[in-house]
């Protein structure tokens, strides 16, 4: 209850910063009309508003291997609103004694809020499919079981070109099942964001 609680009070303050990040004034409505030859150097040009990053990760050890492959996609719909999507794919091995395999795909999805240039609020929602092991009659069983996660977050971008930046965030999954989820929670991404 309080965390819903918690999470209609976000979403209400993100809702009144982005009305007021889009909201017109006054010097709309007192400009002369743009000329034909002004509206064409405007025109919509989607190519330069899409962006690629995502999460490329290998570790491995004697005792452990992972691997992470999730790219993602994004576009940036205004310099204050970016959306993003892309597939998950996990693989994990372990060996503590019994040696076990999984892995984890699915899709995620997510949303920046910009404002004062570099600093931004995150939600994303993840639908990921991942392998669960349990015992049942002195055996090892493997399953498999659907985790959705719902993260609500901020963080900041540091630019390092004209289409480029890095960024740091930390996001809190609303969401947080401490048997079955498969990040920490608050969990810290550090990445790269790159465009055309």
């Amino acid at each position: 209850m309080l965390k819903t609680k918690i999470f209609y009070l976000i979403l209400s303050v993100m809702s009144a910063l982005v009305t007021n990040v889009f909201s017109q004034n006054d010097s709309t409505y007192f400009k002369s009309p743009k000329k034909d030859s002004e509206k064409s150097k405007k025109e919509f040009h989607w190519p330069e508003k899409i962006r690629v990053g995502g999460n490329f990760a290998f570790f491995s050890s004697t005792n452990a291997t992972f691997i992470d492959i999730s790219p993602l996609v994004g576009y940036s719909v205004s310099d204050y609103l970016f959306l993003g999507a892309g597939p998950v794919y996990n693989y994990y091995r372990i060996n503590y004694g019994y040696r076990y395999t999984f892995d984890v795909y699915g899709f995620r999805t997510l949303a920046r809020v910009y404002f004062l240039q570099s600093l931004f609020f995150q939600t994303g929602w993840d639908m990921l499919n991942r392998s669960i092991y349990t015992i049942a009659n002195n055996q090892l069983q493997k399953d498999r079981m659907w985790i959705q996660n719902f993260w609500l977050g901020g963080g900041v971008r540091y630019m390092i070109g004209a289409n480029a930046y890095m960024f740091t965030s930390i996001l809190y999954n609303l969401n947080y099942n401490s048997n079955y989820s498969l990040y920490p929670n608050p969990y810290i991404q550090i990445g790269i964001i790159t465009g055309f």
